[in-house]
């Protein structure tokens, strides 16, 4: 898998050719984090060339979701290929990103990806670990991130829960996702990927109705006290397709 990372007035496009395995997920995720900060306000994953994608590439696609999250940034798939697209669609993940296509695609990405923007290149072969240089764009401002008022531990922790729930819900284990989404709202009860993607679980089965529910009315009181359009969006949608 070779994986180009670019840069620029706070927008991140990863793109990644190849496949996106187990062991090339460590790198990849070592490279974007390395390049994530509060001044990131879009984060792009070009898609179009990834040619399989397994369980742990999925995981380490919703782990940059989360870190996304965590700095409010907003994270797109850009034009994921056909291959990448049935995966998604099986794991039922496709429901938690935000998905961009055809002339909303090329609109999204620009002349981001070109060689003055290019902070990151990670080529076939890179050993696991292996620690990303970044040079970020000299126009680009770098903050401190906010203190947190919990152990970024419990953070890492959370990562770690709605990881394990991803891949719970890939193979069809609603309960099991349903306990590690549990468990990550233990940690953070206004965490709103969480929970989104506790009541998306829910939704899965119909004596589930109402507590897919109360996960979607929960959550759209939190977006709307936090000034969360993305979030209050989707409950407002989801909750009128229960209630419909």
């Amino acid at each position: 898998m070779t994986t180009n990372v670019f840069l620029a007035e706070g927008r991140l496009l990863v793109r990644i050719e190849g496949r996106l395995i187990l062991d090339e997920c460590e790198p990849l995720k070592k490279a974007v984090q390395a390049a994530l900060s509060p001044a990131v306000s879009t984060v792009l994953v070009d898609l179009s060339k990834t040619e399989f994608i397994d369980s742990a590439g999925l995981g380490t696609l919703v782990g940059i979701k989360i870190k996304c999250n965590q700095i409010k940034a907003r994270m797109t798939l850009v034009s994921p290929s056909v291959a990448v697209e049935e995966v998604l669609a099986i794991s039922k993940l496709h429901e938690i990103f935000e998905v961009a296509t055809g002339e909303e695609a090329k609109k999204l990405v620009g002349s981001l990806a070109s060689e003055e923007n290019l902070i990151r290149t990670l080529g076939p072969g890179t050993p696991a670990g292996t620690a990303p240089s970044v040079q970020p764009a000299e126009n680009l401002r770098i903050e401190e991130p906010p203190p947190r008022a919990k152990d970024p531990k419990i953070y890492e922790r959370i990562d770690e829960l709605c990881r394990n729930a991803a891949e719970a819900l890939r193979r069809g284990n609603y309960e099991e996702s349903i306990r590690y989404y549990g468990e990550a709202i233990e940690l953070d009860g206004e965490y709103l990927p969480a929970r989104n993607n506790l009541a998306v679980v829910y939704e899965k089965r119909p004596e589930w109705r109402q507590k897919a529910t109360d996960q979607w009315e929960i959550v759209l009181r939190l977006s709307d006290r936090m000034n969360d359009v993305k979030h209050k969006e989707r409950a407002e949608k989801h909750l009128q397709a229960l209630r419909g």
